[in-house]
């Protein structure tokens, strides 16, 4: 077995950043294995370096591809002397890939979370005093390019105008707003699905307004709104190494129903 750097890209990374296995007599690929590098110092402030690994093919090339993407992962997140984090996808029933990542010293404590509302615990809130309610669907121009620069700065991405176009687009989409008189202090979209789920879609508190019941406040609005629509189940996605949003979702009513995605993970540095 041949270990080498891909001849092109793989999985979107330039060939620097993923290894491939091939076949000594066949010249066959046997497997893969990329680091995707996740810079995200918004959303994970405690380790804003975020290296996500992702494998494809058989067992057998698991433990070469793997080893080597880990090496290259860990001196990216030293070139960066900053805390880091190397983690992969593993979806919650495959057991083998889990077990398989725990050799390399990969720990289950992180994952996507699926958290569903209780309507009878939506609890008594109150708006910061100063602030005022707005309630929009993004329809003005210069609104939906602030809209914009933020998500994309909270995510890292690079959506764009027609991106917006198809968010908006859903099934009663909503965006609700807390403005005080120097800023946004808070955001939150929502929309229905099929099957009459209500989803909250996006939610973020502005630095200097979080631990004041904004998100709480928000959350709840939009239970009433749903509510009122006579819709019965609804839905928020939330990631566990983000605790201020899990308090902020269970404080508002939800609970956690499922698990999406393991994400298991080393942190370096």
């Amino acid at each position: 077995m041949i270990l080498r750097n891909p001849r092109e890209s793989l999985f979107d990374e330039p060939a620097e950043n993923g290894f491939e296995a091939i076949d000594e007599k066949s010249g066959e690929r046997l497997g893969c294995c990329v680091v995707h590098p996740e810079p995200n110092p918004a959303l994970f402030p405690a380790r804003p370096n975020n290296y996500r690994l992702e494998f494809a093919g058989e067992f057998s090339a698991f433990g070469r591809t793997v080893g080597a993407a880990m090496a290259l992962a860990r001196s990216m997140a030293a070139q960066e002397k900053a805390p880091s984090r190397i983690y992969a996808a593993c979806p919650p029933e495959d057991e083998w890939l889990l077990a398989a990542l725990e050799q390399y010293g990969f720990q289950d404590n992180d994952g996507l979370v699926r958290m569903e509302l209780d309507f009878h615990r939506l609890p008594e809130t109150h708006m910061p005093a100063g602030c005022v309610l707005v309630e929009d669907e993004l329809t003005d121009a210069e609104e939906r390019q602030f809209f914009l620069e933020r998500y994309n700065q909270l995510f890292q991405c690079a959506r764009d105008g027609e991106w917006l176009d198809e968010y908006t687009a859903a099934d009663g989409f909503r965006r609700i707003l807390c403005v005080s008189p120097t800023g946004l202090a808070g955001e939150l979209t929502c929309w229905r699905e099929d099957g009459g789920i209500g989803r909250i879609g996006y939610i973020h508190t502005a630095r200097r307004w979080r631990n004041m019941g904004v998100a709480r406040h928000l959350l709840r609005l939009a239970g009433e709104y749903f509510e009122d629509d006579g819709v019965e189940v609804v839905l928020a996605d939330a990631r566990a190494r983000i605790p201020v949003l899990l308090r902020a979702l269970e404080s508002a009513g939800f609970c956690q129903t499922s698990l999406l995605m393991r994400y298991p993970g080393v942190d370096v540095g």
